[in-house]
């Protein structure tokens, strides 16, 4: 029968969600804990791909699972895998063709950066060695990402895409902790390959006067490239997949 699984997962040890070959990756992690526990191999299909190094807080897949089973799944699974990885539910789904990836209706990703070096926070949020940023500044560009439709300027590879517009629900950027901490938060339809770590770095460069607002919005309403020095995108470690919703199932963020 058709599950969903809610989990949700630390990012830093491995290349990424996607099963790739020699390397560790969380999709084959579970994978292969889940087909040793159901005795049979079971293949997982996961809500999107994450980067290496990019966290889920939360996070579904789908698989096929047997319901008569005679122990508790998620207690045995969780004993199985290691402390990053953790599994919330596993959800009945009575319709064999929900599918995890393309029946998702919203995605919300959150970055988390600070501004002084703190040891507890480094594999949980990026530090940036800036201070003095323009937060108002760096705040009308998140106005501007709000009213934008197509973001192929903010997209690694645009051309692997039919399109490269995306709706956007919401977009903010908080300060917290005196100024020391910001988070960036974003939810929309879809997400474009390294879209969100191209917003934060461009939105570093605006805080740090070293790209105009005027230039920001330029490029974006031209569908240009960003140039050097703007190519570079912002650490993988701030990057949180924070929210799946979809037209049957919406879970609250554990934690």
């Amino acid at each position: 029968m058709r599950h969903f699984i809610h989990l949700a997962y630390q990012g830093t040890k491995y290349r990424g969600w996607q099963r790739q070959a020699n390397e560790r990756s969380v999709q084959a992690t579970i994978e292969d804990l889940l087909s040793k526990m159901l005795k049979t191999k079971t293949i997982i299909h996961g809500c999107g791909r994450t980067d290496a190094g990019v966290n889920a807080s939360q996070y579904f897949v789908h698989a096929d699972i047997p319901e008569d089973l005679d122990y508790d799944p998620v207690k045995r699974l969780n004993h199985m895998l290691p402390d990053d990885i953790a599994i919330y539910e596993i959800i009945p789904i009575h319709d064999p063709h929900c599918n995890a990836q393309t029946d998702a209706i919203a995605r919300s990703y959150e970055y988390y950066m600070h501004f002084h070096k703190i040891p507890q926070l480094k594999d949980t949020s990026t530090y940036f060695k800036v201070s003095n940023l323009d937060v108002e500044a760096m705040q009308a560009a998140v106005i501007i990402l709000q009213n934008t439709k197509d973001f192929r300027s903010l997209c690694k590879s645009p051309d692997i895409y039919k399109h490269t517009r995306c709706n956007v629900q919401s977009v903010s950027l908080e300060e917290t902790h005196d100024g020391n901490r910001m988070l960036f938060s974003i939810t929309a339809n879809r997400f474009l390959r390294a879209m969100i770590r191209n917003i934060v770095a461009r939105l570093i460069n605006i805080g740090k006067g070293e790209l105009s607002l005027n230039e920001f919005t330029e490029i974006i309403r031209n569908q240009k490239e960003f140039e050097f020095p703007f190519h570079k995108q912002a650490p993988p470690t701030g990057l949180y997949l924070s929210k799946i919703i979809y037209p049957y199932l919406e879970r609250d963020v554990i934690g």
